[in-house]
């Protein structure tokens, strides 16, 4: 993609959230195929301009000043980035892979540069495993990737991307009693990723079944009711895969308590995203007002926490000029 020359971006990017990996068996050559929604809210929206020196502003987060750094070098300018608006960091929401990409689309534009997405994204060291960021960011919209191979170094391919309709919204939670345990176990990811035992074959085949047969034709279908309630049972079903390292199908007894609440309310899925916190449900619009209020209450009864209602995002990133003032 060709990028013109301005002083000045905003760059405004949704976040995600997962259901699930198919496959962690690998003996057809290829690992996980992520399946997750793209969610209006929380957002990420940065103004990005050209500058005299790379600076941050209005984050904490010390992953940003690396990716200033990186792209700055590969695409020759210096960047200012100021933060408007920040998903919540490893919670499971997808905070980081949109923080790169606009990052580099962002150097990549002000310094008069073509760029290529996944390029990008490799080079950030994003959306090799998974790409459910990737998509959620380019298109939006419900996602499904076909996994990858660890013999290629690339995104793994799209299967499926569908615009979930506006009747629909999505509630989620993020119960913050427990975080310091989660924070801990994602800081040793990749020790539990080459840890952890090989799939059992039939469980991924178990998985690719549901997948195949069942949630993306009724997706196809705007079958959304027989699609949640197997996007349900898919991500039910791998919380037994990780139980051992969560302690139990979900990541704790709050989002497990949140789960039921979900479903009893009439949610059409229910799901923890990634090792969580965040738990999140599809429901009807009509629905929300009178779930939302009492799932307010229920976080105050469970130890506080984040939660909001959202339309799926049908778009992915905006990108616009604007003036440095």
């Amino acid at each position: 993609m060709a990028g013109m020359a301005n002083d000045c971006l905003e760059i405004s990017a949704p976040s995600h959230v997962h259901v699930g990996n198919i496959d962690i068996h690998g003996g057809l050559g290829r690992l996980y195929g992520t399946l997750g929604f793209t969610l209006e809210k929380p957002r990420l929206r940065v103004k990005i301009c050209r500058s005299s020196k790379n600076e941050v502003r209005g984050t904490s987060r010390r992953d940003v000043e690396e990716y200033v750094d990186l792209f700055s070098k590969y695409y020759g300018v210096e960047l200012s980035v100021s933060f408007m608006e920040e998903i919540p960091a490893h919670v499971g929401l997808g905070s980081t892979t949109p923080i790169a990409l606009s990052i580099g689309i962002a150097a990549a534009i002000l310094s008069g540069k073509r760029y290529d997405l996944e390029d990008i994204a490799l080079r950030a060291k994003r959306s090799r495993v998974t790409g459910l960021g990737f998509y959620s960011f380019k298109y939006g919209g419900f996602i499904c990737d076909g996994g990858y191979r660890p013999d290629k170094l690339k995104v793994p391919p799209l299967l499926m991307r569908v615009p979930v309709p506006e009747k629909y919204r999505i509630i989620y939670a993020v119960p913050t009693k427990h975080l310091d345990e989660i924070f801990a176990l994602k800081e040793r990811e990749d020790e539990i990723l080459e840890s952890m035992p090989t799939m059992d074959e039939r469980m991924a085949e178990k998985n690719a079944r549901i997948v195949l047969m069942g949630i993306l034709p009724a997706v196809a279908e705007g079958d959304w009711e027989t699609a949640g309630r197997l996007l349900y049972r898919l991500n039910r079903g791998l919380g037994e895969y990780w139980a051992s390292e969560q302690r139990g199908i979900y990541c704790c007894e709050e989002v497990e308590e949140i789960v039921n609440f979900y479903l009893q309310q009439g949610a059409l899925c229910a799901c923890q995203s990634s090792w969580g916190p965040t738990v999140y449900a599809l429901f009807p619009a009509g629905k929300v007002d009178s779930v939302y209020g009492k799932l307010v209450d229920l976080i105050e009864e469970l130890g506080g926490g984040l939660h909001g209602v959202t339309k799926v995002d049908n778009n992915g990133a905006m990108i616009r000029a604007i003036s440095d003032g």
